[in-house]
């Protein structure tokens, strides 16, 4: 009987390494063959659940999820593997509704069963962080952030709290202003996270005798991400005789990474790696200068930053706002982005302002052909977005919807992911009634590898705010549709102000919500003006400061080697 649960643990444990390299097919196999023999085991239930849910075959799951719950009525997994279902069908207010259920019967199982604690609290930090996703998905945006403080607070290990706080600051961005109070200052609570961590740099860096300052990029999108694509000119045109360039990718390689491998840089792969490993390994480089990209987004690098690997850090282009971590130095900005008289008090990092753009845009080399001028065409306006639908706030609706106020007929275009299902169509709808927009005006697309090709549908882009677009905006006007943008009040808020100014287009910046209205009804009076657009905005933005990839690599040269000179002075001082 001993050697038969032995064999037994040794097959669970190999089902399981299985299914955590994401080979599903061969998990699913092993489990099906050990419950052919042993059909009561739950673990080994659960994992051919899970491995099932990983292969899409969502209705064998669900039946295995069903026999699983004959076995172990209150298995916390067989919740989880069902909330994965719920998500991967589109079913947002299901999911929703499982969520609480399960957040509500292991908070029951905590209180009542000490031997139990340590197991329902795993799967409790797991419920808020996926609660979360889902709110912030359906646009209760306040109540997501609440789930990944939860979520952050119950998990043991740094790491992990760190990655569920970042997924709350990321949340953050989506409130609108009116909701922004409430969470001043939040992000000075990731750098808490880090309160006990010594600083691997020090004052003697700044005489290590490099003869060309070394610049390290860590990111987890130098791969097929718009991150990328901004990152290629300081790769391609950066001055070898004043540089050294080292990339650090937390990703998954692909043709893109190859293509970045191809440029004179030192290429790390720190995936898999743990933090303080990957500072150790920077900190080895000896690099001068490592910058951020990607701030609170996801698989980010900041547990990296906090060790101090390098004397000098920066976060920007990938993140528009503060990363909270007194370890990173400065935020690499623009005077539109951040005028010196409108600088964020709550920023934890010292703002470089660039002359015009933070970021260079380079056009895809494949854009689909400029395509007629669907209003031409329908007899319609079509007003539309492809920015994420989580930044489509109350305050947007209410906006878009005079808009459409003030040009009869005219109609809205929108994808999401929400829009894959039924439920979340069904929550869209609810949002745009109560924002008074007839829902038959929308037209609701789901995700789409085809998405630029789909701007042909589309006449005049709105811009989101405070939570303005980025890539969105620069593929908009790539493919010929001009964007009408809000200027904030905020750092973040004043991104899509200085995108359009940087592509020389400052007339499409609304002062005010009344500027925003006119500029979009004045634009869909005139099919001409737009026409004209549609033809000669590519030819507008390869002249424009936006896509000045020998300029903006000048610029950010300089900035580095103020900073490196800035830190050098400094300790000379001390």
């Amino acid at each position: 009987m001993e050697d038969v649960q032995e064999l037994r643990q040794e097959i669970l444990v190999q089902a399981n390494a299985l299914y955590e390299a994401k080979a599903y097919a061969w998990a699913e196999e092993i489990a099906r063959e050990l419950l052919a023999v042993l059909p009561a085991d739950a673990e080994m239930r659960y994992i051919r659940a899970a491995a099932l849910t990983g292969l899409e075959r969502y209705d064998e799951a669900r039946a295995e999820i069903a026999r699983l719950r004959t076995i172990r009525p209150d298995h916390a997994g067989a919740a989880r593997q069902e909330v994965y279902i719920d998500r991967a069908e589109g079913k947002i207010r299901t999911q929703i509704a499982h969520l609480h259920t399960m957040i509500a019967q292991l908070k029951e199982r905590i209180a009542e069963e000490e031997e139990s604690r340590a197991y329902c609290t795993v799967f409790l930090a797991s419920a808020y962080s996926l609660l979360g996703a889902a709110l912030s998905m359906a646009g209760a945006i306040e109540e997501a952030v609440a789930a990944f403080l939860s979520s952050s607070q119950l998990e043991v290990e740094r790491e992990k709290k760190a990655v569920e706080y970042s997924n709350a600051l990321f949340a953050a961005n989506y409130l609108p202003v009116r909701e922004r109070s409430a969470f001043v200052g939040l992000a000075r609570g990731y750098g808490a996270l880090y309160g006990d961590v010594h600083a691997l740099s020090c004052a003697a860096d700044a005489a290590r005798g490099h003869d060309r300052i070394r610049i390290g990029y860590i990111s987890p999108d130098l791969c097929e991400h718009p991150v990328a694509m901004f990152l290629r000119p300081l790769l391609h045109d950066f001055d070898a005789m004043q540089f050294s360039v080292y990339c650090y990718a937390n990703c998954v390689e692909d043709a893109v990474s190859e293509q970045l491998r191809e440029e004179p840089v030192v290429w790390r792969n720190i995936r898999g790696i743990r933090a303080e490993e990957a500072a150790a390994l920077v900190r080895r480089d000896e690099i001068d200068i490592l910058v951020d990209l990607a701030g609170h987004t996801k698989e980010n690098c900041l547990p990296v930053l906090a060790y101090k690997p390098a004397p000098v850090q920066m976060t920007g282009i990938g993140y528009f706002n503060t990363t909270g971590l007194p370890a990173v130095d400065y935020m690499l900005s623009d005077v539109h982005v951040d005028p010196v008289d409108a600088a964020d008090e709550f920023f934890t990092e010292r703002i470089i302002r660039l002359p015009h753009s933070h970021f260079c845009y380079a056009m895809h080399p494949a854009l689909p052909d400029i395509a007629p001028l669907p209003m031409e065409e329908r007899d319609t306006v079509t007003f539309g977005s492809f920015n994420n639908f989580s930044k489509v706030t109350a305050e947007v609706l209410t906006l878009w919807r005079r808009v459409l106020d003030a040009v009869p007929g005219s109609r809205l275009l929108l994808k999401s992911k929400l829009f894959a299902g039924d439920e979340g169509r069904a929550v869209a709808a609810e949002r745009f009634a109560r924002a008074g927009i007839p829902v038959s005006c929308v037209e609701m697309r789901p995700f789409s590898s085809n998405h630029l090709a789909e701007y042909a549908d589309m006449d005049i882009a709105l811009d989101t705010f405070p939570y303005t677009g980025g890539i969105t905006t620069c593929e908009a006007l790539a493919m010929g549709v001009p964007v009408v943008t809000l200027r904030g009040q905020s750092h973040g808020a004043r991104f899509g102000e200085s995108l359009l100014i940087n592509a020389n287009l400052p007339e499409l910046v609304a002062a005010t919500p009344e500027d925003y209205v006119r500029i979009a009804a004045a634009l869909a009076s005139s099919p001409k003006t737009l026409r004209t657009l549609r033809q000669n905005l590519r030819r507008i933005l390869a002249r424009a400061p936006l896509m000045d990839a020998h300029g903006y690599v000048r610029a950010v040269e300089e900035a580095y080697a103020e900073i490196w000179e800035r830190f050098v002075c400094a300790v000379g001082r001390m």
